[in-house]
């Protein structure tokens, strides 16, 4: 009887041990990112981890680094023009789209994240500053699958110019003569 009882405390045992190993194996490839800011976070780290690793360039959140993020994302887009299963269009467009968005929140005064919007919907991740919505992951997808004429690093411009929505609505009222 208690040559059974030992056996069956071990395999009790041993079985914990191995789900606590599992465990701790999945919550290192798979994090838990309960809050806009971990999910930004980790996303941030993995572009600068994809940035070394494949392009060789160090991103250092300066303004500057945005043009680097849109020279990545366009050799992105060749690949996805060749191959476009290749390519995780979400996947590196939450990336490079934290990161993009980060540089601009530790460069601007009081801009912030959240995680849903009402113009973009749930999950869209809308960076606000500039008195307005800005969305990087959406910048950094159109960068990937439609090229150089949807450039971060004009779109960043742009919204950087004070006078831009003077020059916009100068277009506007152009075009309608």
């Amino acid at each position: 009887m208690n040559r059974k009882l030992l056996i069956i405390v071990l395999i009790v045992g041993e079985s914990i041990g191995v789900w606590k190993a599992v465990q701790g194996r999945y919550a290192q490839t798979h994090p838990s990112l309960a809050t806009t800011e971990q999910f930004i976070s980790y996303a941030c780290d993995q572009a600068v981890a994809d940035a070394a690793k494949y392009d060789h360039i160090p991103l250092d959140y300066s303004i500057g680094s945005i043009k680097q993020v849109d020279a990545i994302l366009g050799r992105v887009h060749e690949n996805y023009l060749k191959n476009p299963s290749s390519i995780s269009v979400r996947g590196l467009s939450a990336e490079y789209g934290a990161y993009v968005g980060e540089v601009i929140r530790h460069n601007e005064g009081n801009a912030y994240w959240t995680r849903d919007s009402d113009v973009g919907g749930e999950k869209s991740y809308p960076l606000h500053w500039n008195a307005g919505e800005s969305y990087p992951f959406a910048w950094c997808s159109r960068r990937i699958t439609d090229g150089e004429g949807d450039s971060i690093w004009f779109k960043y411009s742009v919204l950087k110019d004070p006078n831009w929505k003077q020059h916009l609505s100068g277009l506007v009222v152009k075009s309608k003569h």
